[in-house]
């Protein structure tokens, strides 16, 4: 049990293992709003993955300022906003351009979890070196 323990907070003492909860229980809210929203309430496509990716980017937000990365002393929440708003842009142009264009071929939910992937590989660097740093001139210096 001790063991488990140790590991447990070997692996909570690490911002990649934290980053993956967030962003997986994000990824979770995301995708079943998505689905709830274009299967059940009849949204279009483009309509539902806009909402669902809104309403988890608050939670993923929030999470990774406070929790993950651990820097809301660190900076202020204006600051942390302007460089994570345009990672946001970025993002929601891809996932909405994405999903559209490839549920012509697969399914939109399969296209859903696609495009976290690619965004998984670019967010985590940017979260950790630009956007939630320790350091405050690196926000300038990379965007």
């Amino acid at each position: 049990m001790q063991k488990t323990n140790e590991l447990i907070r070997y692996f909570y003492k690490h911002h990649f293992v934290r980053y993956l909860f967030v962003g997986g229980s994000t990824f979770i809210i995301d995708l079943g709003l998505l689905i709830f929203l274009h299967s059940k309430a009849r949204l279009g496509l483009s309509i539902a993955t806009t909402i669902s990716y809104w309403i988890s980017v608050v939670y993923n937000f929030s999470l990774n300022r406070w929790w993950t990365f651990s820097a809301s002393e660190n900076s202020s929440l204006s600051k942390h906003l302007s460089t994570y708003s345009v990672l946001l842009a970025f993002n929601y142009l891809f996932t909405v351009i994405f999903v559209s264009l490839a549920s012509h071929s697969i399914n939109y939910a399969l296209a859903k979890v696609i495009a976290v992937m690619f965004q998984m590989c670019w967010n985590y660097f940017i979260y950790k070196n630009v956007i939630f740093t320790k350091n405050s001139s690196i926000h300038t210096t990379y965007l």
